[in-house]
């Protein structure tokens, strides 16, 4: 009589007195039935499984990790790989966010597959420019890299020469659907100094980017959308700490009392333009949203910088603004309707 507790000539006993079954069911063990052919080709079946099985773990966990468009790391494992490169001992780093400038052009007039070219071959570059070290796409046409000195006894202004080189590789013209086509960037960069975490370098940089933003020119003339290879390469830099702009000094007098001589036609503004704007009984930041022979359609900021308002208004209500706003301007200065005026 076989118990509970002893073995069964046909296998291993579960709790309950059964035979356990250790392969599929067309290769049971069964004493000295099973043929030893039968045994191989299901632990080959076993191994074949298992070896598809972490073919797409890695798959998996590949895809998690990294962006499908470029290939480059994506935010998540950016912020899981930065913090060893920052704190390497003996070697300088810093964080670097990039910003495309004309590139929702290329996407209007030739379509997003030539846009995804563009992205790629953007990616492409920075991976190369990073070698060792580590590039991201955060999403869009933002790019993000922890950067180190190979040379431990470098001089503080290492970067800069470093990211020299990376602008310029952005700048090299892109052949698409038969055009050569060129985007340029704002780079903002945010040395490390062994303290801070990735998220925060990541955020002064990317405050760094938007002051290179407010200060980008645009490259490139000819076809609307079309940028021009022979036009000189225009790239901006900032450094985290960026310089913090004065709140602008609105200009006083009423409207009323302009001199109609010295009131710009209402045409002569376009899109993008940082104007004053009087409403409200006073001067207020705005930007151009649009204009025709008659009115300006723009973008202003309400009493202490409390949200924005849009409003139609006559020339003599309008004038240009030489300063710089830093809240409203970081807002529009990256808007790609700026690159479309």
């Amino acid at each position: 009589m076989i118990t509970d507790n002893e073995p069964s000539a046909n296998g291993p006993l579960q709790p309950w007195g059964k035979a356990m079954e250790i392969l599929s069911h067309g290769a049971r063990i069964d004493g000295d039935h099973l043929q030893r052919h039968q045994v191989e080709a299901e632990l080959a079946r076993l191994r074949a499984q298992v070896t598809w099985l972490q073919a797409e773990r890695a798959a998996l966990w590949w895809a998690v990790g990294h962006d499908e468009l470029t290939g480059l790391a994506n935010r998540r494992l950016f912020q899981t790989l930065a913090p060893p490169l920052l704190r390497e001992w003996g070697r300088r780093a810093a964080v670097v966010v990039l910003d495309l400038n004309g590139f929702k052009p290329i996407n209007d007039r030739f379509g997003h597959d030539a846009g995804d070219d563009v992205l790629r071959t953007v990616a492409q570059r920075i991976a190369g420019w990073v070698g060792d070290d580590l590039a991201a796409r955060l999403g869009g046409d933002e790019f993000a890299a922890v950067v180190t000195n190979p040379h431990p006894d470098g001089n503080e202004g290492w970067w800069q020469r470093c990211v020299g080189r990376l602008a310029a590789a952005v700048a090299e013209p892109i052949p698409v659907a038969g055009h050569m086509l060129t985007v340029t960037a704002s780079i903002g960069i945010a040395p490390a100094h062994g303290d801070e975490s990735v998220g925060d370098l990541l955020r002064q940089a990317d405050q760094a980017m938007y002051q290179a933003k407010l200060g980008s020119h645009r490259p490139w003339g000819g076809s609307p959308g079309v940028p021009a290879t022979d036009e000189p390469v225009v790239v901006e830099l900032a450094v985290f700490p960026v310089a913090r702009h004065p709140r602008p000094t609105a200009p006083a007098g009423d409207p009323a009392d302009r001199d109609p001589a010295e009131v710009a036609p209402a045409g002569a503004y376009r899109t993008g333009d940082p104007v004053w704007v009087y409403r409200y009984g006073a001067w207020r930041p705005g930007v151009v949203e649009g204009a025709s022979s008659r009115a300006v359609l723009a973008t202003y900021r309400c009493t202490e910088g409390r949200g924005t308002v849009v409003d139609t208004m006559s020339a003599e209500y309008v004038m240009p603004r030489g300063d710089v706003d830093a809240q409203l301007d970081a807002a529009f200065s990256a808007l790609d309707v700026v690159l479309s005026g």
